[in-house]
């Protein structure tokens, strides 16, 4: 049986977080796969009660609201760092096949597992858009990052990506994590960018898939649009 942990830093305001519960609920998870969720909750202690079929860990900063408002420092990107390692750090110890790591404002189409497995990749992001950017990007902090094939579906060799991620457990093993790099202080920043950093260093390819489009509630706008139906996931074969 392979196991998959499902897994996130949960930083979200309840409303959301029910919508991307929904999501997880409603994933077909693939014959021979079992998955189960944890999270890292910081700073949203309300949302505790709205958790289901799911472990978490409290850890709270004086941040909050600089965290939800995504006004991000250099001590935030560390602080997620640290969260993001706390889910590396599960899924080694829980003895799991695969980290998915799903940010909490994303709402998953129900195929996405399926074919983030479907590709076995070492690193497979899955791609989505926000106001008209991909959450992928082939150098640097974010260079090249809507190429025009992304559009069609499709897998993709790129340099980087983050939010929505899919991670072998091999990757793990040989020490991949968000660890910021020192002498890259300034020059890329973004913890998910120094993950793919130590991930290509370490011999392991980057790839991203666009079969399976989420919504990203990026705003309080955007998860108005979704409530009236303005927004959806998308399923391209």
């Amino acid at each position: 049986m392979i196991r998959v942990l499902i897994a996130a830093p949960l930083r979200q305001g309840i409303k959301v977080f029910k919508e991307y519960q929904k999501g997880l609920d409603g994933l077909i998870i693939p014959e021979g796969v079992t998955a189960d969720r944890f999270f890292v909750v910081n700073d949203c202690d309300e949302v505790i009660p709205e958790i289901r079929d799911a472990e978490y860990v409290v850890i709270n900063s004086e941040n909050a609201m600089m965290y939800r408002n995504h006004l991000w420092t250099g001590e935030l990107v560390s602080n997620m760092s640290e969260y993001r390692n706390i889910t590396i750090r599960k899924a080694l110890e829980g003895g799991y096949d695969y980290l998915f790591s799903v940010d909490t404002d994303l709402i998953l189409e129900p195929h996405t597992l399926e074919y983030l497995m479907r590709a076995d990749k070492d690193c497979v992001a899955g791609l989505f858009w926000t106001n008209g950017w991909s959450n992928a990007w082939m150098f640097d902090q974010a260079e090249d990052n809507n190429r025009p094939e992304w559009k069609e579906p499709g897998t993709y060799r790129i340099g980087g990506s983050g939010a929505l991620f899919l991670i072998k457990r091999k990757v793990l093993k040989a020490g991949v994590d968000y660890t910021p790099i020192p002498n890259l202080k300034k020059a890329v920043f973004g913890e998910d960018r120094h993950f793919c950093i130590r991930a290509v260093c370490n011999g392991f390819e980057i790839w991203a898939d666009s079969h399976c489009l989420p919504v990203h509630l990026y705003t309080d706008k955007d998860y108005e649009d979704y409530m009236a139906g303005r927004m959806t996931t998308c399923f391209r074969k």
